[in-house]
C-alpha cells in the first residue's frame, strides 16, 4: 500500500495520474466492444434485442422517423444561436428531446452502461481505475464525485446520440427496401415511401382505367402504358400513407436484418469506439457533446433525394 507521503504533492502531477486512470478505464471499455456487439447484435442476441419492438414501439418508431428532421433543425439552430452569442436560446433548444425513447433504445442504453461501461448501482469501474492510480489520496472522494457527475452527463448525451443512430439506420433501411422494391417490381426508381406510394397510385389508376377501356382491359392496358392516367390527389395520399405505414412497421424490426449486417461490416464496432473516444475527449477537456454520428444526416439526404425525385416527376 502506498502512503500519502509518497504521493506527489504537485496538483498537475496528481491530475496526470488521474488522467492515466481515466485512460485505463476507457481502454477497458474499448476492449469490451467486440464481445458487446457479438452478444447484442448477432444471433441469437439480435432477436433478444429487437423483439422488444413488439408493443408500443410500433407507434413510437414511426413518430421518431418523422421527428428526426425537426430535431436536426433544432440542433442546428442551437449551434447557430450559441455561435452568435445567444446562449440562453441555445440552452432551451438543446433541451428539446430527440424523440420518444423506444423499448429497444432503452434496453441498449441499459446494456451499454452495465456491460460496456461497467456503471451500475453496485459497481463503478471508473472509480476503481482512479483508485488504482491514486490509492489513499485525501482528495480522492471529492475528485471521484466530480468525475462521476461529469461522466454521467457526458454519457447521457452520448448515449442519446447513439440511440438516434438506430432511428437513422431504420430510416436508411426503409429507403433501401423501397428502392429495391420499386426496381424489381415496378421497374421504377423509388428512393423512399413517398416515391413508391406515388408510383403505386399511378399503377392503380392505370389498372382501373384499363378495366373501363371501351375496347377491353387488354387493349386498355397497352393504351394506358403509352398514355398513363394521372392519379387523383386522394389516391396518391391514400397510397403513400399506406406504404409509409407498412414501412414504419418494418422499421421497428429492421434491426433483425441490419444489426448482424452492421456487425459483420464493423459498423457497430466503429460507432461504439467513436462514442467512447468522444466521451473520453469531452471528459478530459471538460466539454460536452462532441459525439455527433452522421447516420441521421445520411438518412435526411436520402429523404431529400426522394423529395427531389417527386418534384421532377
Amino acid at each position: 500500500m502506498t502512503n500519502k507521503a509518497s504521493l506527489p504533492a504537485n496538483n498537475s502531477v496528481l491530475m496526470a495520474i488521474i488522467e492515466q486512470g481515466i485512460e485505463d478505464y476507457f481502454n477497458e471499455c474499448r476492449a469490451r466492444i467486440p464481445s458487446f456487439v457479438k452478444q447484442h447484435f448477432f444471433y441469437p442476441g439480435a432477436w433478444h434485442t429487437n423483439r422488444r419492438a413488439l408493443g408500443w414501439d410500433i407507434l413510437r418508431a414511426p413518430f421518431n422517423l418523422l421527428w428526426v428532421p425537426f430535431y436536426i433543425v433544432f440542433r442546428s439552430l442551437a449551434w447557430l444561436s450559441h455561435t452568435c452569442g445567444g446562449a440562453k436560446l441555445a440552452h432551451q433548444l438543446m433541451r428539446i428531446p430527440s424523440g420518444m425513447q423506444t423499448d429497444v433504445q432503452r434496453y441498449l442504453m441499459t446494456c451499454a452502461e452495465r456491460e460496456l461501461l461497467m456503471r451500475s448501482e453496485n459497481k463503478n469501474r471508473l472509480r476503481e481505475c482512479i483508485v488504482a492510480a491514486i490509492v489513499g489520496h485525501e482528495s480522492l472522494t471529492q475528485l471521484d464525485a466530480e468525475h462521476e457527475q461529469r461522466l454521467g452527463r457526458n454519457l447521457a448525451n452520448a448515449l442519446t446520440q447513439y440511440t438516434l443512430t438506430r432511428t437513422a439506420t431504420a430510416d436508411i433501411s426503409n429507403t433501401l427496401v423501397a428502392t429495391l422494391a420499386g426496381a424489381f417490381t415496378l421497374q421504377k426508381f423509388t428512393p423512399g415511401g413517398l416515391a413508391i406510394g406515388v408510383v403505386l397510385a399511378g399503377a392503380f389508376a392505370n389498372r382501373a382505367a384499363a378495366w373501363d377501356f371501351i375496347l377491353g382491359p387488354t387493349l386498355g392496358g397497352w393504351y394506358y402504358t403509352l398514355f398513363p392516367v394521372e392519379p387523383g390527389a386522394s389516391l396518391v395520399v391514400l397510397s403513400a400513407t399506406g406504404v409509409m405505414a407498412l414501412m414504419a412497421v418494418f422499421a421497428c424490426f429492421s434491426g433483425l436484418i441490419s444489426d448482424p449486417l452492421q456487425g459483420c461490416l464493423g459498423i457497430h464496432q466503429r460507432r461504439l469506439r467513436h462514442m467512447l473516444d468522444s466521451v473520453e475527449r469531452d471528459f478530459k477537456r471538460q466539454t460536452q457533446g462532441s459525439f455527433r454520428p452522421k447516420d441521421a444526416y445520411l438518412a435526411r439526404l436520402m429523404d431529400i433525394i426522394d423529395a427531389a425525385r417527386l418534384s421532377v416527376t
